[in-house]
């Protein structure tokens, strides 16, 4: 037996509701932050970067054809000749201009580091910051900064700076050129390489820069073929 009894579904009484139906809030969207360009181009970037933290060195295969000529041309061959090949042992050495010309690109510097860490090893790759001189650095703060002393012999020394082009009107035109020949010459005697990196287009680069260091362009119209050749 039944104990309810169903009556029906329309309602006895009519409702009217005195206020309005409450809308629903609209979701918003989180705007992704933009993606991070790098100032070299993206799908060369790391083969410009191996070629510019990296040396040459003659431990490659033996160089058969050179041995061969060797003999040939009637001479002994001492040493076993090898194929130069290019390594990352020797470690890595990146200076960083935090100076006013260098401001705009913050950003870019540390992600290049995150890059250059990520090629070379964070254990073989030592950072230096410093500001409008280099013959003042250190591993952090201005505080932390001494004279420089030149790393360990073999060491490819990585440089991104204006080098002194946006420096401001009451400096001396001559402290950037005096500074960065000291240093190169301190490098030198270390038996380490220096190359620098710079947002200054060829034309603005200086000819005693030039003359101190290979220096590439630190945008897209440097390439693998272009970092090759200006090393060599």
């Amino acid at each position: 037996m039944s104990l309810l009894v169903p009556l029906g579904t329309e309602l006895a009484v009519q409702r009217s509701w005195t206020q309005p139906v409450l809308q629903e809030r609209p979701v918003r969207r989180s705007h992704r932050r933009s993606l991070y360009q790098p100032l070299l181009p993206p799908r060369t970037e790391a083969a410009i970067l191996r070629l510019l933290l990296s040396r040459v060195v003659n431990e490659g295969p033996i160089d058969v054809e050179r041995m061969l000529t060797t003999l040939a041309s009637g001479s002994y061959v001492s040493e076993l000749p090898r194929q130069p090949i290019r390594t990352l042992r020797f470690g890595v050495q990146v200076l960083v201009d935090l100076g006013v010309g260098m401001q705009l690109f913050m950003r870019d510097q540390q992600e290049l580091l995150e890059r250059i860490a990520a090629i070379v090893g964070r254990h073989t790759c030592d950072v230096r910051y410093f500001g409008g001189s280099p013959l003042r650095n250190g591993a952090s703060g201005g505080w932390t900064w001494k004279p420089y002393v030149a790393p360990p012999l073999g060491t490819r020394v990585l440089i991104l700076s204006d080098f002194g082009q946006h420096q401001a009107p009451h400096a001396s035109e001559a402290a950037a050129p005096r500074d960065w020949q000291k240093t190169v010459t301190i490098l030198q005697r270390g038996g380490c390489l220096p190359v620098g990196l710079t947002p200054l287009p060829p034309a603005r680069q200086p000819a005693w820069l030039r003359a101190l260091m290979p220096v590439l362009t630190w945008d897209r119209t440097t390439t693998a073929a272009t970092a090759y050749a200006r090393l060599a």
